[in-house]
């Protein structure tokens, strides 16, 4: 309960990537659960196959940006700490966000747009990328404008990969 704990306090700004242990087998069952949320959610909007490649991707894609990142600045003995950090907190992101995402998807097409669930997830958005952020700040040692720029385009390079996966081009 207490690896949750500091989770959640990452999540909620309150603690730090030096708070999460560095340990293998943390970070091999915070990425076995966070791709198994990451299934799920998919499900809600995808079919097996396809949830679980995005998914496969989305993990990928953290691992090899986050060694990249880490190997850039010189902090490779970081690796295991952020990407259980990443992980864990995209964990806990997503245990929040599945009943607004539910929530959304029970909606009309049509009414999506406008709805109040809508607001809920593009908060919910801000929110993890302020985390995803804050992070990397931390793991790298950069300026929160560098922190912020690295975000935008480690989770546009995320989306791409996904809507290549899921337009069955990749």
């Amino acid at each position: 309960m207490e690896i949750i704990s500091r989770f959640i306090d990452l999540c909620l700004f309150k603690g730090s990537v030096s708070d999460i242990p560095v340990s293998p087998w943390l970070m091999k069952m915070t990425l076995l659960v966070y791709f198994i949320l990451g299934v799920m959610v998919n499900q809600l909007d995808a079919s097996w196959k396809i949830s679980l490649l995005v998914s496969l991707a989305d993990v990928f894609v953290m691992l090899i940006a986050v060694i990249l990142l880490l190997n850039f600045r010189g902090f490779q003995a970081r690796y295991i700490q952020v990407v259980t950090a990443l992980a864990g907190a995209g964990c806990c992101m997503t245990i929040v966000g599945f009943p607004i995402i539910w929530w959304f998807y029970q909606i009309d097409p049509e009414q999506q747009a406008a709805s109040f669930t809508l607001l809920l997830m593009v908060a919910l958005l801000i929110w993890g990328l302020m985390i995803v952020a804050q992070i990397f700040r931390e793991s790298l040692d950069i300026k929160s404008g560098t922190a912020t720029m690295i975000t935008i385009a480690y989770i546009l390079l995320s989306i791409v990969v996904t809507g290549l996966i899921m337009s069955g081009v990749a």
